[in-house]
């Protein structure tokens, strides 16, 4: 008795599709919205770890270590706070709208941050919204115009 098998005809079939499913999600990825949600926490980070205690110390309400610890359990909701600022500034597309949008962040998240480690002071909360609102508006003016999504092609 011979007996013969005749070969798959549909698994060849079934993994072109699914490998065009799977290159279709990577390639679905937002590249830009997710770089700009990178570039806005960083910079978010950048804010508490470096510039809040340079400006706080040049000021001398304390020295560059001490406002580097006060602030530094700040550092995880400022990265979330900056990421979707970051998004934000990216989706708009517009150079202006995107200095605003971080600036705003920036303005309110250096208040915030620096209100809750030195008190509500309003000296300590103008030096930290205007540090913010300065750094924030030129990173919302970088990834807004870096990052905005190219304009699509007459056809």
């Amino acid at each position: 008795m011979n007996v013969t098998a005749e070969p798959i005809t549909g698994r060849d079939h079934m993994i072109k599709r699914f490998n065009k499913f799977i290159l279709a999600k990577i390639l679905g990825i937002r590249l830009r919205s997710v770089g700009a949600v990178l570039l806005g926490g960083c910079a978010g980070l950048s804010l508490t770890a470096t510039i809040l205690p340079t400006v706080i110390s040049t000021v001398g309400i304390t020295d560059s270590f001490s406002a580097r610890w006060d602030l530094g359990g700040f550092a995880v909701y400022s990265f979330m706070l900056w990421a979707v600022g970051g998004w934000a500034a990216q989706r708009t597309g517009s150079t202006q709208a995107g200095g605003v949008i971080l600036g705003l962040v920036g303005m309110i998240s250096g208040a915030l941050f620096t209100g809750l480690a030195y008190g509500v002071v309003a000296k300590v909360l103008l030096i930290g919204g205007a540090a913010g609102l300065a750094y924030g508006t030129v990173g919302g003016m970088l990834i807004a115009n870096a990052l905005r999504q190219p304009d699509e092609p007459a056809r």
